[in-house]
Order: structure tokens, then C-alpha cells, then sequence
């Protein structure tokens, strides 16, 4: 969606773009009516991909605020003038020329000095809108596309076994369909032409380094029931291990627990890379004080074994809010991770989540349905609560 001041002047005359771009802004759940906002608040990002992937912003004097569809990033302003994404730890970079700010978002996660340019432009002449909302679902080459629509508006997130693309919006417009997303990390586009009951002619982009074509069809049946995979151990034996930020080697078995008065251990074995681990450390987050007598435990592949794996693991720790061991796992890799833990013969996804009790049989959860999935979180949540009162040695609460 390449957004333009001409094209917001044409949309304040009543064009139907008007309720895609305000819809965008307000992030509600369906089209309703918007706060008052003074307009210059109100920016379109738009990072130089081909072609390029918008998202909106709000500026305020402590910095930039991304609305990626129904969700909110703050990025701090540094003492450098940069500002600062969290989680993720990237950056924008950049100065006012006039009433647009130019810059580049630099992914300090990826090697090179990856970076892409991206420019802000007021919107202007924002009002409120109201509409009904519709939910399709289609089979699609990414995981199943679960859409809603206002008007020309649309909200979405992909599911696949291992998690969902999390916050999509965009617009559908003249059959013509684009959503776009911006965690701090992951900067994604899809598009697609409408064609009966098919999206076609589609692409797929990740930034400016990966590129695939993206078509689907339209489920004739309109229902979609929210899964995440489950695994079997293949020893026994509860024993996880890892590096801790001061460098020394933590081991984690029965006896410890025991020892320190914990029921049962509750492993995240994640990467701070990884959009749908952090959705699910903040689950884990939320239910932690809560079960004061189990014990929580995260392993983080990363992408270098270094001090900076630990640096890194230690910054997520802290913007996370959690309160317990977070170690450095290993290296990246499914099959790195496999190898370090003996319970487990692979690793089918980041995040994958074991519940182990110290009496009864331990719960192996691979994947993550996150808050943009709606029902389906809910259901992850119900979930994760009922492995927590079972290894808390509780009845589950209904």
C-alpha cells in the first residue's frame, strides 16, 4: 500500500481508501469510531521494499509509536537521537526534513548492517468511520489466511503448525488485497488478487532480502479450529542445562527442585529472534506469580554463543519482566536444541514448551497461537493454565 498525500486529499472527499487508512490508524477491532486526535500526531510509515510495506505511526515528544494492526510498539528515544525498538533491540535513525521524517530502520538481529529506508508523512483530515465486520478463512501457500473486513479495511494473521504471523492489516480494495506488519523484527507484505473464490498473482515479502509468490483459495466451509502440536519425550529423565549471563554452566534436575521446594518445572526453550516466543513469554509472564511452587526455566538459542547471546538473553529477560532463569541454550538450530536436551529427540519449533511434573507425566507443547489469533490464544492460555495447576499439584480451575 503505497500511501501518498494526493491519495489522502482524494480519500477526505469520501473515497472508500479513507475507511482502510483510518481503520489502519485506530486499530479497532471492527470499524468504530476513533478518539479525537490532533492530525499531525498521525503518520504513514512506508519502508522502502519493492513495492513498499506501510504501516501507521504516531509521534509524540518521547518518540514513535507503531500501530501494527490492533497492536502498539513505543520505540524509545536514545540519548543518540536514534529510536529504539524493543524486544528486538533494532532501530530508526533519521531526521525531520519539513513535516516528514526520513531514516532507516537498522535490524541489529540480522548480520551486514541490514537496514531498509523508510520515510513518515503526516496523515491528515482523519475521521471517524463504522461498519460491519466479515471473517473468511482461505487455505493459502503461507498457512491458513483468517480475514476480517470492514468496508475496504482488513485485519488478518496466518496460521501454520508452528505459530501464526501475528498482527496483518492492510486493505482490500477493488479486489486487490494487501496487509502489512512491522514487530521491531520482522518487516512483512503480502498481496493478492482476488479472483472468484482464489487470491492470485500474489508475493510474499520479508524486507528486502526474501521474496515468494503467496495465492490461496476460500475455505467453502467457514470455520477454523485453533490447533498447536503436542510431542512425546523420549527419556524419562527430567534434566535441562545451560550457560547463565555470568558464564557458568546451570543444571536442572529433580533433586534441585526438590531441594528448593518446587512441584514441577515449566521449560521455555525459545530465541530472542523469535516474534512467537515472545508472545508466549508473556504468557508465561502473566501466569508466573500465580504458581509461586512451580518452577520456570528458559533456554534461548541464539544466533552467536558469545557474551553477546548472554547480553542479549539478559536484555530479554529484563523487558520481558521475568523473574527466573533465562540460560543460553545453544546455537539457533532445531537440531542444536534437540541435542542439548536429552528428553526430547527433535525440536519442531521455536517456541516449544515442556511441563514436567516432579510425580506424573511430563507435557511437551511445540508451537504458539499468539493474541492475534483471538480465539485461538485463548485457547493456548486455557491451556498453559491447566499445565500450571497440574504441576502445582492443583485441580485445574474452571
Amino acid at each position: 500500500m503505497n500511501v501518498d498525500l494526493s491519495n489522502l486529499k482524494r480519500a477526505a472527499n469520501g473515497g472508500p481508501f479513507w475507511c482502510a487508512i483510518l481503520a489502519l490508524l485506530v486499530g479497532v477491532i471492527g470499524c468504530e469510531s476513533s478518539s479525537e486526535r490532533h492530525d499531525d500526531d498521525m503518520y504513514v510509515a512506508s519502508f522502502a521494499t519493492d513495492p513498499p510495506t506501510t504501516v501507521l505511526a504516531t509521534h509524540s515528544a518521547t518518540g514513535w509509536t507503531v500501530h501494527n494492526g490492533g497492536e502498539r510498539i513505543r520505540l524509545a528515544l536514545t540519548a543518540s537521537g536514534n529510536h529504539r525498538l524493543p524486544v528486538f533491540n533494532g532501530s530508526w535513525s533519521g531526521s525531520w526534513v519539513g513535516e516528514v521524517w526520513e531514516g532507516v530502520w537498522t535490524d541489529s538481529l540480522r548480520p551486514n548492517n541490514y537496514q531498509v529506508p523508510v520515510r513518515l508523512e503526516p496523515l491528515t483530515n482523519a475521521q471517524s468511520t463504522s461498519g460491519a465486520r466479515d471473517t473468511t478463512y482461505w487455505d493459502t501457500s503461507e498457512g491458513l489466511l483468517v480475514l476480517e473486513r470492514c468496508q475496504d479495511s482488513a485485519w488478518a494473521t496466518i496460521s501454520t503448525p508452528t505459530g501464526d504471523y501475528r498482527h496483518l492489516a492492510g486493505t482490500f480494495v477493488n479486489n486487490q488485497l494487501i496487509l502489512n506488519t512491522f514487530d521491531g523484527s520482522h518487516l512483512f507484505r503480502f498481496d493478492a488478487t482476488l479472483r472468484n473464490d482464489s487470491l492470485v498473482g500474489g508475493q510474499f515479502l520479508s524486507g528486502t532480502h526474501y521474496r515468494t509468490t503467496f495465492g490461496g483459495m476460500k475455505r467453502a466451509t467457514q470455520s477454523h479450529v485453533w490447533t498447536s502440536g503436542r510431542q512425546d519425550v523420549v527419556v524419562d529423565q527430567l534434566l535441562f542445562f545451560g550457560t547463565n549471563p555470568s558464564g557458568q554452566a546451570e543444571v536442572w534436575n529433580k533433586d534441585r527442585l526438590r531441594r528448593d521446594g518446587k512441584t514441577g518445572l515449566a521449560v521455555d526453550i525459545m530465541g530472542t529472534w523469535c516474534p512467537n516466543c515472545m508472545d508466549e513469554a508473556r504468557l508465561m509472564v502473566s501466569l508466573a506469580e500465580s504458581y509461586p511452587n512451580v518452577q520456570f526455566l528458559t533456554l534461548g538459542y541464539e544466533r552467536t554463543t558469545d557474551s553477546t547471546a548472554l547480553s542479549r538473553l539478559s536484555q530479554f529477560k529484563q523487558e520481558m519482566g521475568m523473574d527466573w532463569p533465562v540460560l543460553l541454550g545453544g546455537r539457533a538450530s532445531k537440531t542444536a536444541a534437540a541435542q542439548s536436551i536429552p528428553a526430547l529427540d527433535s525440536i519442531h519449533s521455536f517456541p516449544t514448551t515442556v511441563f514436567w511434573p516432579l510425580e506424573g507425566e511430563p507435557v511437551v507443547h511445540k508451537g504458539f497461537n499468539g493474541p492475534a489469533t483471538g480465539e485461538g490464544y485463548a485457547l493456548e492460555t486455557a491451556f498453559f493454565r491447566s499445565q500450571m495447576e497440574r504441576l502445582s499439584g492443583r485441580s485445574e480451575s474452571r
